[in-house]
Parts: C-alpha cells; sequence; structure tokens
C-alpha cells in the first residue's frame, strides 16, 4: 500500500501516514496532568538515598539466592548451628540418634557379610 493513493495532489510523501496519525491521536482519551511534585530538594535526596539502599538489598538478595556455593555454606552452618543446640539442650536425645546410626550402620555391615558369604 502506497502513500501516493491517498494523499492530496501535491502533498509531500508520507502525508497519509502523518493524518492518519493525527486521527488516531483525535481519538485518543486525554492524557492526565501529572500532578506537581511538591517534594524539597532535601526529601528528593532523601528518596533517591532510599531507593539506592533498597535496590542494593535487592541485589543483595539476589545475589545470595543464586551463588550457589554460599548458599551450600550457609546451610552448612545452619545445621552445626542446629546440632550444636541440640546438644546443649538435649544429649539424651542426641546420644538416642548416633545410637540409631550405629545400628543402621551396624546392620547393613552384617547384612553384607551374610550375603557375601553365601
Amino acid at each position: 500500500m502506497s502513500d501516493h493513493s491517498d494523499a492530496p495532489q501535491g502533498a509531500p510523501l508520507g502525508a497519509a501516514s502523518k493524518a492518519a496519525a493525527a486521527g488516531l491521536k483525535k481519538n485518543q482519551p486525554p492524557t492526565p496532568e501529572k500532578p506537581a511534585d511538591t517534594r524539597t530538594r532535601e526529601q528528593i535526596k532523601l528518596d533517591v538515598v532510599k531507593n539506592r539502599q533498597d535496590l542494593s538489598d535487592t541485589l543483595d538478595a539476589i545475589e545470595f539466592k543464586l551463588n550457589i556455593p554460599k548458599q551450600a555454606r550457609f546451610a552448612a552452618k545452619r545445621a552445626s548451628d542446629k546440632f550444636e543446640e541440640l546438644r546443649r539442650e538435649n544429649p539424651a536425645v542426641l546420644v538416642a540418634g548416633a545410637a540409631a546410626v550405629a545400628a543402621v550402620f551396624g546392620g547393613a555391615v552384617w547384612l553384607t557379610v551374610r550375603v557375601v558369604r553365601r
């Protein structure tokens, strides 16, 4: 489709497209007026500082979440802390857990030896 057929004689190339765009602008709802910014210069500076800090915190959280080695170290530290807390608060549960692990390991060794001897 060419602009030549709709354009009046002697009109520059693209005049029909410009006329169509102007017609579209007429059919658009009016743009709302922006409220005047009533903040002082100091308030704007404080907002900028706050937004920068928020952005920094967000980027730190994303970096922490995507850093797998750091996540592994954090999980190991958390497990170690829970183990220490359990050891301090209720050592009987810790002893029972160790006994259960030893029993399972001993049963696995016994079963392996028994299967190998047959």
